[in-house]
């Protein structure tokens, strides 16, 4: 059996001090052991590996080789499908995992979007286009599955000779916690890794604070109250407004997050019905960025050609006007980056050409960038 050494300074495991662990000795090319052994591993600080400024080398018992900081893949969590409906049971697969959030729009006629999540349940359904109360309907997701998820044939999401798309996400396959770490206990599904949580919650009709579950403060949330008709409320940016996603308008100033942006642990409410309703039930979305995986940002458009960068080439982007009454525009890699649906409306796709994906953001050439607007963007990207 071979054996591994450890060369450097060795300490108690069991001290209880800052020191304790063992050590992986540091260094240069300079100063590695006058005796180098076999299974020797250390720190060299003058030999840079992938996603690291330094890295560890071996010795193989011939020469000091570098072991790659490799970083692990981006998260598997989201993922656009496109299907024709068949009016009957129909599964929808190739995700990639078990999604927890679907939010199905028909492409081809005008249908309002359903929204449906693992944490109410595949029969109750929320519309972003409208400030409906949630409903339940049992012919439309059937079931939240493993590659994917099934249908039933109501028009809304599986007629007959009609296109759709679904952006599905993933959160943590359906298991809730309870959260206290705000003044309201919550019920949270959260996979921190992807930057994604779904928020169920209670409101107290006074100022509150609310756990999410995300580690990292969210840099967008929209809420939607659940047993009334309501209108959707969204925060992101500047924490002394919102917007409406089933509206037109721009910013509108209000102290509805209490003035003050989410943390790692929270976020905070007023006494708004749309969001903190004595008694009512609210269903929160949350999205943080994460390197290669989610973008929330901002720009200002120029009124010509401008390139916005993300860090990764998205697969998802949802535009919105800040300044000017517009409509919530997204659009993803798999229709076409010129395809566009409207949050805000149950309208048929159409098209706005000058959008375009690159490999560390997007492009714009007329669309979505119009002189001295200031627009917000969500990008994610598929893993």
């Amino acid at each position: 059996m071979a054996t591994t050494k450890v060369s450097g300074e060795l300490v108690d495991l069991n001290e209880a001090t800052s020191e304790s662990g063992l050590k992986i000795p540091t260094g240069t090319n300079n100063n590695r052991p006058a005796t180098d052994v076999a299974g020797m591993i250390r720190n060299n600080t003058n030999e840079a590996s992938e996603g690291s400024a330094s890295c560890e080398e071996y010795y193989n018992g011939a020469a000091w080789k570098k072991i790659n900081n490799v970083a692990f893949p981006p998260p598997l969590a989201f993922k656009t499908v496109i299907y024709n409906g068949n009016s009957g049971t129909q599964a929808i697969t190739g995700l990639g995992f078990k999604p927890d959030w679907v939010w199905i729009k028909c492409r081809s006629t005008a249908h309002s979007h359903m929204l449906a999540d693992s944490t109410r349940g595949v029969t109750k359904y929320i519309m972003s286009n409208e400030s409906t109360a949630e409903i339940t309907r049992s012919d439309q997701v059937q079931s939240f599955d493993t590659d994917g998820f099934t249908l039933a044939g109501n028009g809304d999401v599986n007629g007959s000779g009609k296109t759709y798309v679904a952006w599905c996400w993933k959160a943590n396959g359906g298991t809730t916690s309870s959260n206290t770490d705000g003044s309201t206990t919550s019920t949270v599904q959260a996979y921190p890794e992807a930057g994604f949580s779904i928020v169920k919650y209670t409101g107290t009709g006074a100022n509150a604070s609310v756990g999410h579950g995300l580690g990292v403060a969210p840099k967008f949330l929209m809420i939607k109250k659940l047993n009334s008709s309501s209108d959707w409320t969204a925060g992101a940016l500047d924490w002394t407004k919102y917007l409406e996603p089933n509206g037109t308008p721009p910013f509108r100033t209000s102290n509805v997050w209490q003035d003050a942006a989410p943390t790692s642990s929270v976020f905070t409410l007023t006494t708004g019905g749309d969001s903190n309703g004595n008694g009512n039930e609210y269903i929160a979305y949350l999205f943080s960025d994460i390197d290669n995986v989610s973008k929330v940002g901002s720009y200002t458009g120029n009124g010509g050609t401008q390139s916005i960068t993300v860090g990764f080439q998205p697969d998802w982007l949802v535009f919105k006007s800040t300044n000017n009454t517009e409509d919530w525009y997204v659009m993803d890699s798999v229709r076409g980056a010129n395809n566009v649906l409207y949050w805000n409306s149950g309208g048929a796709e159409g098209t706005s050409a000058g959008v375009s994906f690159t490999s560390t953001g997007f492009e714009l050439t007329n669309s979505f960038n119009a002189s001295a607007r200031d627009y917000l963007y969500l990008a994610f990207k598929t893993n």
